[in-house]
């Protein structure tokens, strides 16, 4: 079945006076966005967000990619992007960077936008080349190690002063295709209230209610699982094979649901073996 391909879109502005979305398509939830934008939290004094990503829910049935940049005029606003998709479209493709690449940004544009649609083709197949380089070039062990974090169902958060476009790009390339689905990932925010899995940030604190997110010190310590160990042999040994069957894991959500219908089904035919015999 053909996911949804259909992207709505807006541009929101916020600042002292708060959060107002200044152009969208027809229908576009403007509440919930300026609800996302709220809780991307409070711009601290003196830093500057120059672009930045993010990836989160949209309502129950969507997931927003938003890009985030400094816009000039008084009171430092912020403008935030918003491509809004179908969790299924959303679920196929997997990295919000690449979607918010796709289609450039207009800041200028104010009243109705037209709506978007997703080419009917996925995203470029990772590559042993590709994730090498990432390994050789960026910082390695971090990466690694946040990704097996991620993919064991933890939250992380690294302090930073400035957007981590080029590190989080990065990290979601070594993260399964399933887990990616199902993670969000920031490569800059100032608050916890969204629940990232993955963001860096100056000075962000656990928000309440959610999951204590590790820290830099704690991810950098983690400790070796199979996943991180397999990632890294196929990578360094070329085993484009390994890396696609690494790639396509499954999440420790669906094994769980899959020894759910397992045992459901073999609790009905016990049950229709016991009424038959």
């Amino acid at each position: 079945m053909t996911p949804d391909l259909r992207v709505q879109q807006a541009l929101a502005t916020a600042d002292a006076r708060g959060v107002r979305v200044v152009a969208s398509t027809p229908e576009f939830d403007t509440a919930e966005a300026e609800r996302v934008a709220s809780l991307f939290g409070a711009r601290p004094a003196g830093v500057k967000c120059p672009a930045a990503h993010f990836a989160c829910p949209f309502g129950g049935k969507h997931v927003a990619v938003v890009r985030v940049e400094d816009r000039p005029g008084s009171g430092d606003p912020l403008a935030f992007r918003f491509l809004i998709l179908a969790r299924d479209l959303y679920a196929h493709l997997g990295d919000p960077f690449a979607i918010s690449d796709r289609y450039p940004v207009d800041w200028a544009a104010t009243g109705p936008l037209p709506e978007l649609e997703w080419p009917k083709e996925v995203l470029p197949e990772r590559t042993v080349e590709q994730l090498d380089s990432i390994l050789k070039h960026g910082d390695g062990p971090l990466l690694l190690a946040a990704a097996q974090a991620i993919v064991d169902g933890n939250r992380v958060i690294v302090h930073r002063d400035a957007p981590q476009d080029t590190l989080v790009r990065e990290l979601w390339q070594l993260v399964p295709d399933r887990t990616r689905a199902e993670r969000w990932p920031a490569s800059f925010a100032f608050s916890d209230e969204l629940g990232f899995h993955f963001a860096a940030g100056p000075g962000i604190t656990a928000a309440a209610g959610l999951a204590t997110p590790l820290t830099e010190e704690a991810v950098r310590d983690y400790p070796s699982s199979n996943y991180e160990l397999n990632l890294q042999i196929a990578i360094e040994s070329g085993d484009r094979a390994a890396l696609r069957r690494l790639l396509a894991r499954r999440t420790l959500d669906d094994t769980i649901r899959l020894a759910l219908y397992i045992v459901g089904f073999a609790l009905l035919v016990a049950i229709v073996f016991r009424f038959v015999l």
